[in-house]
């Protein structure tokens, strides 16, 4: 498939989907929003595909929702439907069934601050700038942020961040939970490739479970997750996979997932 405002390569099981309108910061208008989710889409359908990666292109991860869009929507029912496109994009990117990893090269802000938090695990470059500020416009938190955020910080953290607009830096957000890990900006892509060709040769079914496993524990009774696990644990020992892990274990060898 080609698209207008993304870039999607895949390369050794990794695709990386790459926010492409630098002129606007990478900011999601109607034409982003659609290209997003039809690579999310063709990330999920594509067996070769193990490991996404979500980046933007030069100085930003990504701006938010893309103001001139808003503004040029004269009645609400236009308004409404930036959200629903915004919130298509998270909720397909929240499920997608394989790791998902935000490589934030930079500024990410408002509905832009959803689309790190709804990736799985989240590497950042040391100049990147973490802004959930609705506020400073008189907005609200939208694309799942007010979700996202106080699972991540808790609860009176969150509230400070979104009712005052402040701005982040990579340590903070690091030393909060929101990102996983900084590193030097010209290392980013490599430290980015080094985890997601880790994860592409692991057991996929397993990752894939576990991630599942993740997921429903955020609403899950603890007797609701016991049974998800022992449901998901037994499909992982039934996976040929298993055996592999068990053997390379005992004979302290690398395994070869397949």
């Amino acid at each position: 498939m080609t698209y207008q405002t993304i870039t999607y390569e895949l390369k050794e099981h990794v695709a990386w989907l790459t926010l492409n309108r630098p002129k606007s910061f990478n900011a999601i208008n109607l034409e982003l929003a659609q290209d997003f989710t039809g690579a999310l889409r063709q990330a999920e359908q594509d067996d070769n595909v193990r490991v996404l990666v979500v980046t933007g292109s030069e100085k930003a991860f990504c701006a938010g929702g893309d103001l001139s869009w808003l503004m040029a929507s004269d009645d609400n029912l236009k308004k409404r439907q930036i959200l629903d496109n915004a919130a298509t994009v998270i909720t397909m990117l929240d499920r997608l069934s394989k790791p998902v990893i935000a490589a934030v090269n930079g500024a990410v802000a408002g509905a832009g601050t959803a689309v790190a938090m709804a990736c799985d695990m989240v590497l950042a470059a040391e100049n990147a700038k973490f802004a959930p500020n609705f506020v400073n416009i008189a907005a609200v938190p939208d694309s799942g942020a007010s979700w996202f955020l106080p699972r991540y910080t808790g609860y009176h953290k969150a509230a400070e961040l979104m009712l005052t607009g402040r701005m982040l830096d990579a340590g903070e957000c690091c030393e909060l939970g929101i990102f996983n890990r900084v590193v030097a900006a010209e290392d980013l892509h490599r430290e980015t490739l080094k985890l997601a060709r880790k994860l592409a040769a692991g057991p996929q079914r397993a990752i894939r479970y576990i991630k599942q496993m993740l997921k429903l524990s955020a609403q899950n009774t603890l007797a609701a997750q016991l049974e998800a696990e022992a449901s998901m644990q037994l499909m992982a020992w039934s996976d040929d996979d298993f055996p592999e892990g068990v053997n390379a274990f005992l004979q302290k060898r690398k395994p070869n997932f397949k």
